[in-house]
């Protein structure tokens, strides 16, 4: 991303084009959100130097460049490499986030994965593990026993609660 938007912002003349690619390469590392915050500076300063037009075009191609790379390449490369569904880093995009503010946002994919690794290595919580990797190449027995663990869990949670309100009523 931070190369094509480079070579995009040089060709239109932009001013700090390098450094505009740059920050559009380290905010790329926050999914769905980072290539929008990389891309304010860049149309603010197309929009100084040359106008509404080029600041538009410049926001045209930011959508296209990053928005391209962040919602087709990176979720494959993702989902084959790491082994982890998009789904859960868009999820866990929020909960670091939250927790741990824009620092949690930046590690939000290494941190989901580092949570992942441990539920793999304890029996109760491997078949939540074994869901939240699913990229559609896991063995379908696995993916199945899994489910199954997990829907007899949330009905004992279920019921569980549900025995605590009949007991209070």
């Amino acid at each position: 991303m931070g190369l094509g938007d480079t070579v995009f912002l040089l060709f239109l003349g932009v001013d700090y084009a390098l450094l505009w690619g740059l920050l559009a390469w380290f905010m790329g590392y926050i999914p769905s959100i980072g290539f929008m915050i990389a891309l304010i500076p860049p149309v603010l300063m197309a929009y100084a130097e040359h106008g509404l037009t080029t600041a538009l075009i410049v926001l045209a191609g930011y959508i296209l460049i990053n928005g391209g790379v962040q919602n087709f390449y990176q979720p494959k490369v993702m989902g084959d490499k790491l082994k982890i569904s998009p789904v859960v880093v868009f999820v866990g995009l929020f909960i670091w986030g939250y927790l741990l503010g824009g620092i949690g946002a930046i590690l939000a994919v290494p941190l989901t994965l580092l949570v992942l690794i441990i539920m793999e290595n304890f029996e109760g919580t491997r078949p939540l593990a074994i869901l939240m990797r699913y990229t559609g190449e896991e063995k379908k027995e696995e993916r199945e026993e899994a489910a199954t663990h997990v829907k007899g869990l949330w009905g004992r949670v279920k019921g569980t609660f549900s025995s605590d309100r009949d007991s209070d009523e």
